[in-house]
């Protein structure tokens, strides 16, 4: 079984594209957001932000166990974590790490039709400019693949094929490398930065 794991900002496609994976390749998924906002792992609400606090040091084990639980009683080819705060799961258990990205005014959009919150939107497009979930992994110093697909303009099925490119036919993925999407760097050269920092 290798472990597939989507991170990125919300609303960068994570789960569509796990969802759609899964319809192509009969991936099972786990979605750490799902289970998170269970009343087994979630112990605060934060009204002002809109969303669950989790207790990692209860949640992470649990994740572990079902990894674990997963292959040894389906054992499928594939499986997919989902979230944006997967870089909770340690080295040894990801085979392959994708970090969707998405274009800040884009993700603006996508947000708002989430009806996010406008501090929330504007958190979640600053931590996209960031890079967040990029640095996350780069933080861990991982030694397996690691790539970053930019999903502003492509539709979730290509997504989707692009990672079954990779992790099923074996395609270099050379062109999805760390550090090629540098949304700072073109906010900064369209002296747009302040529209998103005070």
């Amino acid at each position: 079984m290798k472990n597939l794991v989507i991170s990125g900002t919300p609303g960068s496609g994570k789960s569509s594209v796990a969802k759609e994976i899964s319809n192509l390749i009969g991936a099972k998924i786990i979605s750490l957001n799902e289970l998170a906002i269970s009343d087994k792992f979630s112990f605060e609400y934060d009204e002002d932000r809109k969303t669950y606090i989790v207790d990692f040091e209860i949640f992470l084990p649990y994740i572990l166990e079902k990894i674990e639980e997963i292959k040894k009683k389906n054992n499928p080819a594939f499986l997919i974590i989902e979230s944006h705060f997967s870089d909770i799961i340690p080295e040894k258990f990801i085979d392959y790490a994708f970090i969707l990205r998405c274009d800040p005014d884009e993700l603006g959009k996508r947000l708002e039709k989430k009806n996010y919150a406008s501090k929330k939107v504007a958190e979640n497009i600053q931590a996209e400019i960031l890079g967040n979930c990029v640095n996350y992994f780069i933080q861990k110093q991982m030694k397996g693949p690691l790539f970053e697909i930019d999903t502003t303009n492509l539709s979730i099925r290509s997504v989707a094929k692009i990672i079954i490119d990779i992790v099923v036919k074996n395609k270099d993925g050379n062109e999805y490398f760390i550090g090629k999407i540098d949304w700072l760097e073109k906010l900064f050269q369209e002296n747009r930065l302040e529209e998103f920092f005070e």
